[in-house]
Order: structure tokens, then C-alpha cells, then sequence
């Protein structure tokens, strides 16, 4: 036999060996793997996962996929993890990928308890979106876009609401574009302001605590006052004593005149045993409900409020009565302390409300301007933006605030005043009550 078959039929008999232990065994590289403890991960679908596949950890490779499995519905992914890493017991193991197209492994999100997971444990497993649930995803939005356009179509279509709204859309874009352009150049004012309010709440909060102190002491000396009155009390309640019969004795009075009434002594008993009489008195009594029900149907409110200023530690406060002869109108009258000028001012407003949008104008704080309210989760919270004092050099005042009622009784408010002009823009805070 030459030499040369020899080495032939060598090489051959090699190759046929390497090739039944690649069937046998499987994937030589798994025999080259750093040896690990097994945990568990369960997945809705375990697609484009394969076996051999790294397991990371903050991008770290820390083990592989030595098998994927079915367990009842879902894929039970086993992971094989390097005896000397520890696995937080909160962690879930998520499906990740190489890049847009790169190929698939699992990443295990680290949690935050102290205690780590012992071989054979479970982790939970969070499955990623995939291009077929992204779809799904887009065609449910797109439907629920297309049904709020719809809704936006009706609205606009109703006669007399497209103006407006064209109207309302045309100057909130315009405010838009100049606040950009405000905030864009006084961003180091407006940093500047945010952190002096933060000091200022720190101040608040002292004030509270030292209101807190003396109220303690204020009960302390009143509990200190009646035990030094307790004579002077004993003394007061023998003075009610002496009211009380006195008023005993003018319902006496009162019995003795109800009965010269019924026995028609008097005008009243006159009124009263003269059908005529009575009938005028009640023909005179309907014309007064006529003339005063219109008025009587009107809703009126009454409001006060305090506002709080940070940077000039100041309380500017208002006393506002409001009238709504409609549900779509209302009339506001307002009484205004202005701490800065020590000065009380006037204001008398007039709006339309129309829809979640309510469009004002009248006088403000003694001088003309306009506002904007906007409503949102059933009028709880309201946006509002107003200006006044036109005349003023160089720009007219304008306040932007953001209030919040949790009931009728009480509400709170946060703005800006004065927003355009970086000297004299100041932040507040408010706190009202209804009546």
C-alpha cells in the first residue's frame, strides 16, 4: 500500500470520527462553555431564540442557552450562569438583540433586592415587542386617531364653533411661537427663577412651622386665661341665667299678641279674619315672584384668595363675586390688594364660555385687558393666561397660572407674573376658598 493512501484513508477515517461526534454530542462549543448553575425563564414566545445563545448582564456575557423548551403554553428557556456571578431574586430576563437585525440573546435585568437566586430557581421573563405586535399596535392607533378626528370634524362642523375655534387655534399658536421664543432667550432668568422659588417654599415652610409654635402657644395661654377666669365664668353663666328668663318672659308676650291675632285684634288679625285682605296680600306677593324670578335664577359665587410671592415676600390677595345669569355666560366683579403700591384695585369681567375654552374681557386690576381660561377633568384644573395695562412701557403685563380645585370649597394655584420682562417676572404661589 503507498504512502500516500495511507495518509489518505487517515485523514478520511478523521474526518468520518469528528463527524458522527458532531452528531452525537452536538454543538462542540457548548463542551468549551465555563461550567454554571441553571435557572429558569418562561416566555409567551421564544421566536428567533437559539440554543448556544449568550445570556448578559449589563452587557456583559455571563452565560448561555444550553436549552429551550416547551413548559404547558409557554417556551421554559433554560439559562446556564457562570458560577461566580449572583443574580438578584427581582431580576427578569428580557429578549434582546445585536443592532436592528443582529442576532438574538437574553439580557437579564439586574433587581434590587439583597438576596440572589440559588440553581434551579425561576426568574420572570418579559417578552420584547416584535414587528407583528408593533403592527397591531399602529393599526389600533391609527383607528383611535381616526375616531378622534372624526369627533374633532362633528365638533368643528357645528354652526357658529368654527369661527371661534379657527379663531382660538390661530391665537394659541401665535402665543406658542412667542413663548417659545421667550423662553429660548431667558432660559438662565427662568433657571434662576425655579431655584429662587425653591428657596422661597424653603421659607414658606419655616414661616409655617414658626405660625405652628405660636398657635401651641396661643392655646397654652388661653388654657392658662380660663383657669385664672374660672370665677369670671361662674359669673357669666348666672348672666345667662338671668337672659334666659327674660326671654321666657317675651314668649309670654309673644302667646299673649298671637292670640289677640286669632281673635282678629290688630291689622294682622284683621288680615287674617278679612278674606279680602288676605287675597290682596296674596295677589301683591305673586307680582313680587313674577319680578324678581328671573333675577333669583342667576348663580352667584363668592371667592377669596391669597397669592404668595417669593422673591418680594408678599401677599397680594382678592375678593372676587361672580354672577352667571347663564350657564354659557357670567359676569365677575373683583376687589384687589396690591401689596407693592399698599393700594386696593377694581376689576369687572365679562365671558363666553365655549366649550372647555372661556374667552374674557373687561377691566383688570384698573386696567383694560383680555384673558383665556381652558378647562380640564370636569373643571377641576384650569389653564389661564391674561393681559392688561396695554399703555405700559414697553409691553403690556402678562400673568400665566395653572389652579387646581379638589372640591368647590378650595383650590390651589401656581404661576408667573409678569412673564416678559426677565426684571420684573416673579413666581407665586396661591391658595383660595369658595363660598
Amino acid at each position: 500500500m503507498s504512502k500516500e493512501l495511507k495518509i489518505g484513508i487517515f485523514f478520511a477515517g478523521v474526518l468520518l470520527i469528528l463527524a458522527v461526534f458532531i452528531l452525537v454530542v452536538g454543538d462542540l462549543g457548548a463542551l468549551f462553555q465555563p461550567s454554571g448553575y441553571p435557572l429558569y425563564a418562561d416566555f409567551k414566545s421564544a421566536a428567533g431564540l437559539e440554543k448556544g445563545t449568550e445570556v448578559r448582564m449589563a452587557g456583559v456575557k455571563i452565560g448561555y442557552v444550553p436549552d429551550i423548551r416547551l413548559r404547558g403554553i409557554q417556551a421554559e428557556v433554560v439559562l446556564s450562569i457562570e458560577s461566580s456571578v449572583q443574580i438578584p431574586v427581582d431580576s427578569r430576563a428580557t429578549m434582546a438583540s445585536l443592532g436592528l437585525l443582529g442576532e438574538k440573546y437574553i439580557e437579564i435585568i439586574p433587581g434590587e433586592k439583597k438576596q440572589y437566586c440559588d440553581p434551579e430557581d425561576r426568574i420572570e421573563g418579559s417578552d420584547a415587542v416584535g414587528f407583528d405586535q408593533l403592527g397591531e399596535m399602529l393599526v389600533s392607533i391609527g383607528e383611535e386617531i381616526k375616531s378622534m378626528s372624526e369627533a374633532v370634524k362633528d365638533m368643528i362642523g357645528e354652526e357658529g364653533a368654527q369661527g371661534n375655534i379657527n379663531e382660538i387655534i390661530q391665537n394659541l399658536a401665535v402665543l406658542t411661537e412667542d413663548m417659545r421664543l421667550f423662553f429660548d432667550k431667558n432660559k438662565m432668568e427662568l433657571t434662576s427663577g425655579i431655584q429662587s422659588s425653591s428657596r422661597s417654599f424653603e421659607r414658606l415652610g419655616q414661616s409655617v412651622e414658626e405660625v405652628s409654635i405660636e398657635a401651641k402657644d396661643f392655646i397654652g395661654r388661653l388654657n392658662a386665661l380660663v383657669e385664672d377666669n374660672r370665677d369670671n365664668i361662674q359669673i357669666n353663666l348666672e348672666s345667662i341665667r338671668d337672659v334666659v328668663e327674660k326671654t321666657e318672659e317675651s314668649l309670654k308676650l309673644l302667646n299673649d299678641a298671637i292670640e289677640k291675632i286669632t281673635k282678629g285684634e290688630g291689622t294682622l288679625g284683621q288680615l287674617i279674619q278679612k278674606p279680602d285682605l288676605y287675597q290682596q296680600a296674596e295677589e301683591t306677593v305673586g307680582d313680587i315672584k313674577k319680578m324678581i324670578k328671573p333675577v333669583s335664577s342667576w348663580q352667584t359665587n363668592v371667592r377669596l384668595r391669597f397669592d404668595y410671592y417669593g422673591d418680594s415676600d408678599l401677599v397680594k390677595s382678592y375678593l372676587t363675586f361672580s354672577l352667571k345669569p347663564a350657564s354659557e355666560r357670567y359676569l365677575f366683579t373683583q376687589i384687589v390688594h396690591d401689596p407693592w403700591k399698599d393700594k386696593f384695585l377694581y376689576s369687572i369681567q365679562g365671558g363666553l364660555r365655549i366649550k372647555d375654552f372661556s374667552p374674557r374681557a373687561g377691566i383688570m386690576e384698573s386696567k383694560i385687558g383680555v384673558g383665556i381660561d381652558y378647562y380640564l377633568l370636569q373643571d377641576q384644573i384650569k389653564i389661564s393666561m391674561e393681559s392688561y395695562d396695554f399703555n405700559r412701557d414697553p409691553r403690556p403685563l402678562f400673568r400665566l397660572w395653572f389652579s387646581y380645585s379638589p372640591s368647590k370649597y378650595v383650590y390651589f394655584l401656581t404661576g408667573v407674573d409678569d412673564f416678559t420682562l426677565a426684571d420684573r417676572r416673579e413666581f407665586f404661589f396661591g391658595l383660595g376658598f369658595g363660598l
